[in-house]
């Protein structure tokens, strides 16, 4: 899944999976809202599927960038380059596993 059309009463949407997500709360929470009001379930297991993909490319990534930083000497331009790079990356991942909550909230059990 590339992109989400979501079909609601006025009109559409489409959303770049891999460019909107992970977005901040206030873009996840609207976006969420209509992803659980009109897309299907099928639709919102697929796009869920694809943020967990996402979800754990940033962790593997977290993953490498802290055992890179552990192995330079401490105080170090390149060592605080590296940390940064983590940081940067660990945003995303919790940003992406807010936007995974607020969409699998509105999955319903039959």
């Amino acid at each position: 899944m590339e992109r989400l059309r979501i079909e609601y009463g006025m009109g559409y949407m489409e959303l770049n999976i891999e460019a909107f997500f992970p977005c901040k709360m206030p873009a996840a929470r609207k976006a969420a809202r209509l992803i659980n009001s009109y897309c299907s379930d099928e639709t919102r297991a697929e796009l869920l599927s694809e943020l967990w993909e996402l979800a754990d490319g940033y962790a593997a990534l977290c993953k490498m960038y802290k055992e890179i930083e552990e192995a330079l000497p401490a105080d170090t331009p390149e060592r605080r380059r590296w940390r940064a790079q983590f940081n940067k990356t660990e945003t995303l991942r919790r940003r992406m596993a807010g936007n995974i909550r607020l969409i699998s909230g509105g999955i319903k059990d039959d």
